[in-house]
């Protein structure tokens, strides 16, 4: 199976937004949450889509000054665990070493461990636990990837 990334666009959102759903259940985003973070200046977005077009995935950023933050990222789960995360992350980090970015921060769900080993692997590390966090009581694992010594 070949998946592309694509620049994500307006037509992505309600399909995503459906993803994110299925992925995310409590925490998952609202449609004004989606446009939102579309219409802002400081954000790049990225679909991984199918052969069909359709998306299957998407992850974003937002920079702040020499800091990014990684705002989101999933995969539909028929799809997890064939390395389409690693793909969708790597290209998010290589447009943030393009922006020439110090740190950049995710927070990530404390028992997603397939989610905190694909972090692992590309160097991030964990700073800090929020308990409680989601909606639904669990806790948040803060992690950081520091550019600077690199």
């Amino acid at each position: 199976m070949n998946l592309n990334l694509v620049d994500f666009s307006w037509w992505h959102v309600t399909k995503a937004h459906q993803i994110d759903k299925e992925a995310f259940n409590a925490t998952a985003w609202s449609l004004e949450t989606f446009w939102n973070e579309l219409s802002q200046q400081n954000r790049y977005y990225l679909a991984l889509v199918d052969e069909n077009k359709e998306i299957v995935g998407f992850g974003g950023i937002a920079f702040n000054g020499s800091d990014a933050d990684i705002q989101t990222m999933v995969i539909k789960p028929e799809f997890q665990k064939k390395g389409f995360g690693k793909k969708l992350l790597d290209a998010l980090l290589e447009k943030i070493k393009e922006n020439k970015v110090n740190r950049v921060f995710l927070e990530v769900v404390a028992d997603n461990k397939p989610a905190i080993s694909l972090y692992l692997s590309r160097k991030f590390t964990q700073i800090a636990k929020r308990s409680n966090y989601y909606p639904n009581g669990s806790d948040a694992v803060i992690m950081q990837l520091d550019l600077r010594a690199r």
